[in-house]
Parts: C-alpha cells; structure tokens; sequence
C-alpha cells in the first residue's frame, strides 16, 4: 500500500494522516487509537517512530557545539543501566532513582535543550545560589551557559541567569525558559512518570512544540514526514 509518509506501511496515506493529525494535537497513544480505530500497540510503534524523526530534526538545528557528550539517544549513551526504571516526575518519589537533568537555552529565537548525564542536583542547586564548590569545574562551565535547568525528579526549573546585557533580552529569553517549561511541566505530568528510555524523546518533543507552537503543527509535520518519511523496516 503506497504511503509516502510511512514506506513499508500496510495501512493508508490518509489513515495515517489522520493519526498525525490526532497526534498533533496533543492527544495520548490511547485516545488516538480509540478515534481512528487503529490498535494501541501499533499506533504507539508509530508514535515512536514520530518522535524519533522529531528528535532528529531538532538534533539537526542545535549547534555542533553543544551536543558533545550530551544527548543520551543521539550519542549512545544508555538512560538506564539496561532496566525500564520510570523516571519521577513527583516530589515524594525524587529519591527512587537518579533523577533527569535537562538544561534549556535560547538561541536565534528558538529553546534547545540537552540531557546532562554527568551533572547531579547538588551542582545545580549550588551553581543556583552563586555557589562555587562544584564537583568538576567542567561540568560548572556546562552548566552557566544554561538559562535555566531543570531537575525532573524535583519536577523543579533553576534560573541561571542569560548573562545577556540588554535587559529587553533578557526578559525575552527567560519568558522563553518559562514558557517552554510550563508546556513541558504540563505535557510530562500527564504521563505520572516516563521510561528513562523514551524521556529524551518527549523532551525533545516538547521542544519542537514549543518552537512551532505559532504555526500549524499538522502541516510542519506534514512537511518533515515529506521530506524525512518513516520507516517500519
């Protein structure tokens, strides 16, 4: 069955648009099989593969620079030791696993973010109140040229200031830091929890939410699919 979004695919063009549709606006795996009729196992294999294509093309935009040793997917890196572990995204679970730390910037009008595997919550919560005792001093310079951090375990944003001189830009960028958080804040709260495997995938999704939150969402998926179409082999 031809299908220029999905190749290999045994279901239709206009099928699948219909999921993309529905996954465009935000709906969960179970609410988009319930509407389109399609099983829940195959529309979350679906998802995935959505959101892996989302995930590179944000990789695509970030710069070079701030990649290295970074992304957990990406780069190879494991999310976990091998386990399912669930990622806590509510205060009286913090303390069951290590917790994700992400660090959000703004750059030519668009939020990047990026996983830091090596940086634990003591760094950040002492690089937020002006602290200097770090555990390595590399890991404090990645950290400063943050906007902001966020522990996900604590469910918690830290500012860390823009170090921009204009104020007016300033404000823009930490409007921009609080803004995306408050979509990723209420998107991954829905989840009560996430796989450390598929955490790198929603963050990322909720960056390209954000960046495209003025636009047609349907239609810029529409036109990476085009360009970039799926793959069930």
């Amino acid at each position: 069955m031809k299908n220029k979004f999905l190749k290999g695919a045994h279901l239709s063009e206009r099928k699948f648009k219909e999921i993309l549709k529905l996954f465009s606006e935000d709906l969960t795996a179970t609410q988009i099989a319930n509407i389109s009729g399609v099983s829940r196992v195959t529309i979350n294999s679906y998802l995935k593969k959505i959101r892996l294509q989302i995930v590179k093309y944000c990789e695509s935009l970030q710069p070079e620079s701030s990649t290295t040793g970074s992304s957990w997917v990406h780069r190879g890196h494991p999310l976990s030791n091998g386990h399912d572990a669930t990622v806590a995204v509510k205060t009286d679970v913090d303390r069951i696993i290590k917790p994700v730390i992400f660090g959000i910037y703004k750059l030519d009008n668009k939020v990047f973010t990026e996983i830091l595997p090596d940086v634990s919550r003591s760094m950040i919560q002492a690089i937020s109140r002006g602290r200097s005792v770090l555990e390595t001093v590399g890991s404090a310079e990645r950290i400063r040229r943050f906007n902001g951090v966020v522990d996900l375990g604590q469910y918690r944003l830290y500012h860390l200031g823009n170090h921009h001189h204009d104020p007016d830009a300033g404000k823009s960028t930490l409007d921009d830091v609080d803004g995306f958080w408050g979509l990723t804040k209420h998107r991954l709260a829905k989840f009560k929890g996430l796989n450390r495997n598929t955490a790198y995938l929603h963050l990322k999704e909720c960056e390209f939410r954000y960046n495209y939150r003025n636009e047609d969402l349907y239609n810029v998926l529409l036109n990476l699919l085009k360009t970039f179409p799926l793959n069930l082999s």
